[in-house]
């Protein structure tokens, strides 16, 4: 009975272990995909482009991706190219990351990506465009912060699992050692021995 209510126990903490890692699945990909509203807007000068930055989530969630959106406000003579990176800032340990973006159905010449943000600070969402003509480069600066911590007392209670994990186990263990070998209903042989007269 008591193997039953373990593998139970087991059973349902694989279930919830495996629904957290499906919500943090879904919420990882949601953050790569914009909402219908931005958070943030700004109007920057690439050089000789004039630009509107896009940005879904303000400030940006570090751990995950920050979606935006870029488009020219005015009329461009042939195809814009683009390249973006996040840059961390000053202090902030990480490094450049070439954000993934793809064209913007909707607006001519203009993009849609996420970029990543891998720590909480100061970043840069750097937009690097290309055309007809020349070079141009924006820089918006981005903060992102940390998702609240996990209270001390959870977190205590989830890293001590194992422990009580093997705690079960041992007890388990001892209760069956004490149970006799012998089954219900089964009739033992009998080890003495008779002797008949001849």
């Amino acid at each position: 009975m008591l193997k039953l209510a373990f593998q139970r126990m087991l059973l349902i903490l694989g279930v919830v272990g495996l629904g957290v890692v499906l919500i943090d699945l879904v919420i990882s990909i949601a953050a790569t995909f914009p909402s219908t509203t931005p958070a943030r807007v700004d109007h920057v000068t690439a050089g000789p482009y004039h630009l509107t930055i896009s940005l879904y989530t303000n400030p940006a969630n570090a751990g995950y991706a920050l979606a935006f959106a870029v488009a020219p406000t005015q009329a461009v003579d042939g195809s814009l190219t683009y390249q973006t990176y996040s840059l961390p800032g000053q202090g902030v340990d990480a490094t450049p990351i070439r954000a993934t973006f793809h064209a913007d159905p909707n607006v001519q010449n203009g993009i849609q990506g996420a970029a990543e943000i891998t720590v909480k600070g100061p970043w840069t969402l750097q937009v690097t465009v290309n055309g007809s003509a020349g070079q141009g480069v924006a820089n918006i600066p981005i903060t992102a912060t940390a998702l609240p911590p996990i209270p001390v007392w959870l977190g205590w209670s989830i890293g001590f699992i194992p422990f009580y994990v093997l705690c079960v186990f041992f007890v388990m263990q001892l209760s069956s050692k004490k149970k006799p070998a012998s089954r219900p209903g089964r009739i033992e042989p009998s080890t003495e021995t008779k002797s008949y007269p001849v």
